[in-house]
């Protein structure tokens, strides 16, 4: 388990929707860069609201994504911080830590797509936007937010660290979290949603957006 690339990005205007700011695309660092509890050092985020803060401080992706998903760019296109080797949503859990050299992750919940990465594929590659977004969210391999408990600064190849609890009444995969919430059709699915909204890692964010689901589910 490794750090294959670090990426950074800056707010730029483009075309879509008659002018949208967006730091979505990423490219690579050289050399070591310094993270903090906002994330990376010279990386930006344009839609406050939406992206990055605390528990959104760095977004994780596994390398094999993009032959996954078909997408012949660099590292940093899909919007990742952290490009990764070892570990995947199959095996990731809410509130595991990773350690990578000084500084440590926790994962607090899986990258829900927007629209905007629908148009960087649809524009880039044989993609259209929705056909991107279906297959990127289908089987819920779709990356990873992490909060920064210790700061520090990593590099490309370092080693990660993974600490994963093994108690199974409290593990929920970042893969199952994500189709429990974008799905929510069984049973099983319901359970996963209870289950995360008790998890002290789990962002403020999607704490309050499955709360509000489940009470719409619950009230139907």
């Amino acid at each position: 388990m490794h750090v294959v690339s670090v990426n950074t990005g800056q707010v730029k205007t483009y075309p879509w929707r008659n002018g949208t700011p967006s730091a979505l695309h990423k490219t690579a660092v050289q050399g070591g860069v310094y993270i903090e509890t906002l994330g990376l050092s010279g990386d930006e985020q344009a839609d406050q609201k939406n992206h990055g803060g605390e528990d959104k401080a760095v977004f994780l992706l596994p390398a094999n994504h993009y032959e996954r998903f078909q997408i012949h760019q660099p590292f940093g296109f899909l919007g990742e911080n952290l490009t990764i080797e070892g570990l995947d949503e199959t095996q990731v859990c809410l509130g595991d830590r990773l350690q990578i050299g000084d500084v440590l992750l926790e994962v607090t919940q899986p990258r829900s797509p927007c629209w905007k990465l629908g148009e960087r594929a649809s524009i880039q590659e044989n993609w259209t936007m929705g056909s991107f977004l279906q297959a990127y969210s289908k089987e819920g391999y779709v990356g990873f937010y992490c909060r920064v408990l210790q700061s520090g600064s990593l590099q490309v190849g370092q080693t990660i660290q993974w600490f994963h609890d093994e108690n199974p009444a409290e593990t929920l995969t970042i893969q199952d979290l994500f189709t429990a919430k974008q799905f929510h059709k069984t049973a099983q699915h319901l359970e996963q949603l209870q289950i995360a909204i008790q998890h002290p890692a789990l962002s403020d964010a999607w704490q309050a957006s499955i709360k509000t689901l489940l009470t719409q589910l619950t009230h139907k």
